[in-house]
C-alpha cells in the first residue's frame, strides 16, 4: 500500500485534506475448493475531507466547539473471489466515519463513490467537566453487500451513528453509541457510566445488538456487566466482575482476581466462573494466574510502583 497525504487550511479556518493511494492484494488460497488458488487486485482511491472548527469561549470560561465535517472519496477496483477470514465483524463508530473503508483487514473493501458527513459539538467547562456529541451517516453509489445488515453499513445509505460522552473531574463518565435506521429502529446500542478514583473503580454497562445470522448471532443480544476494582495497598488490587443475560434472565459470567504490581512484574490471580452452556461449551469454573515483566517502555501509566530513595 502507497498512500500521499496533504492538508490545508481555507479562507474561514476551514481544514482540507487530500488522500490519495493504491493498495494491492495478493490472497492464496489451500484445500479450498470453492476458490481459485490465487487472488489478486488493484484498489486504487482517493478522498477529499473538509472540516469546519467554530469555537465560542463564554464569559465562564468555557470553551464551545462545532465542527461540521464531509469527505467524498472514491474507492477503485473490484472484490477478488476470496473468503472473508478477517472482516467478519465490523464497527461503525466515530473512528472510522472519515475512513474510505471500514472493514477491518484487506480481505474486504468498500467500493465506489461515497459521501460520509457529520458534526461534532463539544463543550470544555473551567470546572473540569466536558461534554461530546457526534452524529454521522454515509451515503454511496453502489451497494455494498460484504456488510451485514446490522452492521449499519450496508445498502446505499448507512444508519444514522449517534455518540455522546460525559465527564466530571471527580472521575464520573458516561459514554453512549447508537445506531439508527430511517424507522428509527436501533440495531446496535451500547452504553457505560464509570466511576474511577485513585483508590477505587466502578463500571457498568449495557449492550445490546439485534440478531444477525452473518454475525453468528441467531437471537438479539441484551445484557449488563457490571466491574470493579479497589487498591488495598500500595501493590495489591482486588478485582471483580459480572455479566447478566437479560434476554435469558441469568448470571452468564462472574469473576473475582487479585492483582500484584511493582515496578519489575504484574501478577494477576483469576477465579471465573461461566454459568452458560451449549452444543460445544459446557459450564466451567477456571483458576488462573498470569505473570507479566514490566521495565521495557521508556514511561509507564502509573510510577506510584516505583520505588523512590530519599536522604
Amino acid at each position: 500500500d502507497i498512500a500521499w497525504l496533504r492538508s490545508w487550511t481555507l479562507p474561514a479556518g476551514i481544514r482540507a485534506s487530500l488522500e490519495t493511494g493504491v493498495a494491492v492484494d495478493t490472497f492464496r488460497i489451500r484445500q479450498d475448493s470453492n476458490y481459485s488458488g490465487t487472488e489478486s487486485e488493484v484498489t486504487p482511491r482517493a478522498g477529499l475531507t473538509l472540516r469546519w472548527p467554530l469555537i465560542k469561549t463564554e464569559k465562564s470560561g468555557a470553551t464551545q466547539i462545532l465542527e461540521p465535517v464531509a469527505m467524498i472519496g472514491w474507492v477503485g477496483g473490484a472484490s477478488p473471489d476470496v473468503p472473508n477470514d478477517q472482516s467478519t465483524a465490523v464497527e461503525f463508530d466515530e473512528g472510522n466515519l472519515l475512513s474510505l473503508s471500514r472493514f477491518p483487514a484487506s480481505d474486504r473493501r468498500e467500493r465506489g463513490l461515497s459521501l460520509a458527513y457529520g458534526a461534532s459539538w463539544t463543550r470544555e467547562d473551567p470546572d473540569g467537566w466536558s461534554a461530546r456529541l457526534t452524529l454521522g451517516h454515509i451515503v454511496r453509489d453502489e451497494d455494498q453487500p460484504d456488510f451485514t445488515s446490522t452492521s449499519g453499513l450496508d445498502g446505499l445509505n448507512s444508519n444514522l451513528l449517534v455518540a455522546g460522552q460525559f465527564r466530571t473531574a471527580s472521575g464520573i463518565s458516561l459514554i453512549g453509541r447508537a445506531l439508527v435506521d430511517t424507522g428509527l429502529t436501533i440495531s446496535k446500542a451500547e452504553a457505560r457510566a464509570a466511576w474511577i478514583t485513585p483508590k477505587m473503580g466502578l463500571g457498568a454497562s449495557y449492550i445490546w445488538l439485534e440478531d444477525d445470522p452473518e454475525e453468528f448471532r441467531t437471537d438479539s443480544v441484551s445484557e449488563w456487566s457490571i466491574d470493579g476494582s479497589y487498591r488495598i495497598s500500595r501493590h495489591w488490587t482486588g478485582t471483580a466482575n459480572w455479566r447478566y443475560d437479560i434476554n435469558a434472565r441469568r448470571s452468564t459470567e462472574a469473576g473475582l482476581g487479585m492483582q500484584y504490581r511493582n515496578e519489575c512484574v504484574d501478577v494477576n490471580l483469576s477465579l471465573s466462573r461461566r454459568f452458560t452452556s451449549s452444543s460445544i461449551v459446557d459450564p466451567s469454573t477456571d483458576i488462573g494466574i498470569t505473570v507479566g515483566l514490566r521495565g521495557f517502555s521508556a514511561q509507564g501509566f502509573n510510577n506510584s510502583y516505583t520505588r523512590t530513595c530519599r536522604n
